[in-house]
């Protein structure tokens, strides 16, 4: 009788352990990258043995309770949940994001609530510092202070598009394009002025001056284009000139006529791009699907940073849940580490984030189970317990 005093202690503690899972469950419904978990339980088996008569073996077995195995965890992926945050991702697909807490130990997570700390570097919503891999497989961390600037780069093409007209019998300048902008090698910008000379034979003379210089200054540079029937002759399609000016040295520029034409309409001859551009700071940045950290400058310019690191597991059992949504790889555990969008890893979304994968249906099914389960045992105590006081009853009258 005894025995099941026991038992029902087990029953009691047991499904009180339950309550517990299934409460830090349904307390973290909104806790990103949580992974819920479910309490195993195991039938407590006890064997008992004796010689009866005649010497034959008899053999009794009965359960004494139950008790817990611990809690298994459910990697089913959460809830998506759109953020519009460039810099939250979720991973479609396998692999766990990376982060490093401050003694150095690495952890493990699929909650991807990230941003830019004070010094520049990439943490999640915990302070923590996410993980990118370099050219040769070791993890750094993810920081913006290699590219808080773009460097000026130097005109070296400018392109022309549209008609150049060809109806002047005589040498005369018949054509100007003037205000052509090119930025020099230390971001500094010109303006040129164009003037074309009809030669005859679809042959023009170029004139290139500097809008800047006074009036009557030398030219910095003349050249000949040609066409035929219309069309840019291939090697003669371009003009090259020297500029430079107080304190700028001398560097080249191309004046591209290859995508102009030239007919008896009125001339439409008209500056097209350039490839130079000045200095820029960052304005911008973001993580592209393949886990890249992109950013935007105020010229214009993009520039490419670290890439993220994402792990895998064997097996599940290689990980161990240490709390927000985060785990840590057990002694023995084995883990391989990749790029977003490569292999068999996933790729990210940006303005998105996986939320918890509790199911609040089930957790309340299985709040009612476990409750129901520590009522019963608590019956069963109970019950027992008014066993026991009437057979002290019993004795008490004898």
């Amino acid at each position: 009788m005894f025995d099941t005093l026991y038992i029902g202690t087990s029953g009691l503690l047991s499904n009180a352990k339950g309550l517990k899972v299934v409460s830090n469950n349904l307390a973290n419904v909104n806790t990103p990258g949580f992974k819920g978990s479910q309490l195993q339980f195991s039938e407590l088996f006890e064997q008992g043995g004796g010689v009866a008569n005649n010497n034959e073996q008899q053999h009794a077995a009965g359960g004494i309770g139950v008790t817990s195995l611990g809690a298994a965890v459910n990697f089913r992926a959460g809830n998506d949940q759109s953020t519009g945050n460039p810099l939250d991702l979720s991973i479609s697909g396998n692999g766990m994001f990376v982060v490093r807490r401050d003694d150095g130990e690495l952890l493990y997570t699929r909650a991807g609530d990230f941003q830019f700390d004070a010094d520049n570097v990439l943490t999640n919503g915990s302070g923590q510092h996410v993980q990118g891999m370099d050219k040769d497989g070791k993890l750094i961390d993810i920081t913006l202070n290699s590219l808080e600037h773009s460097a000026a780069k130097a005109t070296t093409t400018v392109n022309f598009s549209g008609n150049l007209t060809s109806t002047v019998a005589t040498p005369a300048v018949d054509t100007t394009i003037n205000g052509v902008t090119i930025i020099d090698p230390s971001g500094g910008s010109h303006t040129l002025n164009l003037s074309f000379t009809d030669a005859g034979n679809g042959s023009y003379t170029v004139k290139v001056t500097d809008a800047a210089a006074a009036s009557g200054a030398a030219a910095l540079g003349t050249g000949t284009i040609k066409y035929a029937a219309g069309v840019p002759v291939a090697g003669s399609s371009s003009v090259t000139i020297q500029y430079s000016t107080t304190g700028v040295a001398a560097f080249p520029v191309t004046l591209d006529f290859s995508e102009s034409s030239s007919s008896s309409l009125a001339s439409d001859l008209r500056f097209s791009k350039q490839d130079g551009y000045a200095a820029g700071v960052r304005t911008d940045q973001a993580i592209d699907a393949d886990g890249t950290i992109s950013v935007t400058y105020s010229n214009g310019q993009k520039g490419k940073g670290t890439r993220l690191a994402l792990a895998q597991f064997v097996t599940q059992n290689d990980l161990q849940q240490v709390g927000g949504g985060a785990f840590t790889k057990t002694a023995n555990g084995e883990v391989h580490y990749g790029y977003a969008a490569s292999g068999s890893y996933g790729s990210l979304v940006a303005g998105h984030r996986e939320g918890s994968n509790v199911d609040l249906a089930e957790e309340f099914s299985n709040l009612i189970v476990m409750q129901r389960g520590y009522q019963a045992a608590s019956h069963v105590i109970s019950t027992t317990n008014d066993m026991i006081q009437e057979l002290f009853d019993m004795k008490g009258h004898r």
